[in-house]
């Protein structure tokens, strides 16, 4: 992966395609340990905090499950309902969605791992910020994709909660508040996601 060594993203964006592809014939346990041997120096070699860079393999080896088109947690609960295989899977692909930003969570932000950025243990006031940004980051997503908040969000309002999640989400240069790192991205987001909260709830 010659381009994957010189970019730490397109490295997450390939690995995550394999974990998906190699879990959906695999099992999680059999991925993951492939994927560690033959990928995961590859991350190591981009910096990433080591274990960070095993539960985002592990992580995404399991959403397999829920990824079309074989989805088989979607196919065992579409046969527990009654309803049509494909739909379910696609339903559940949707509700799951979320959960395909936390990987990245994990690799860009290790202090939620309860880890600073070289691999040492975080103290709560390290993991204070990352763990409250990307707690926020995963609500506008989450808002986002359901297109609702504190009321049904209008189309502006949703692209806008797609924005703020993106910001929030994203890592970015900091900025010293209060005795505090805080990502410049972050607080754009924050104050984003203030305004749309603000303007959904005068509906």
């Amino acid at each position: 992966m010659p381009l994957a060594e010189q970019s730490l993203f397109l490295a997450l964006l390939l690995i995550m395609v394999s974990s998906i592809v190699l879990g959906m014939g695999l099992p999680s346990a059999v991925c993951y340990l492939l994927l560690a041997t033959l990928i995961g120096p590859v991350l190591g070699n981009l910096g990433v905090v080591p274990l960070a860079a095993h539960m985002f393999i592990f992580y995404f080896g399991m959403m397999s499950m829920v990824t079309p088109p074989v989805a088989l947690a979607g196919y065992a609960a579409a046969s527990i309902a009654g309803t049509n295989i494909m739909q379910t899977s696609f339903a559940a692909f949707r509700f799951a969605l979320v959960g395909f930003t936390l990987p990245f969570i994990f690799v860009y932000r290790p202090e939620l791992l309860m880890l600073t950025p070289t691999g040492d243990a975080a103290g709560p006031l390290e993991m204070f910020v990352p763990v409250l940004m990307g707690t926020l980051g995963v609500l506008c997503f989450a808002s986002a994709i359901t297109g609702q908040l504190r009321n049904a969000l209008t189309t502006p309002l949703r692209v806008a909660m797609y924005a703020a999640a993106a910001l929030l989400l994203a890592p970015g240069p900091d900025v010293a508040v209060a005795g505090l790192n805080v990502p410049i991205l972050d607080g754009t987001g924050v104050v984003l996601f203030g305004v749309i909260y603000v303007l959904n709830g005068r509906r």
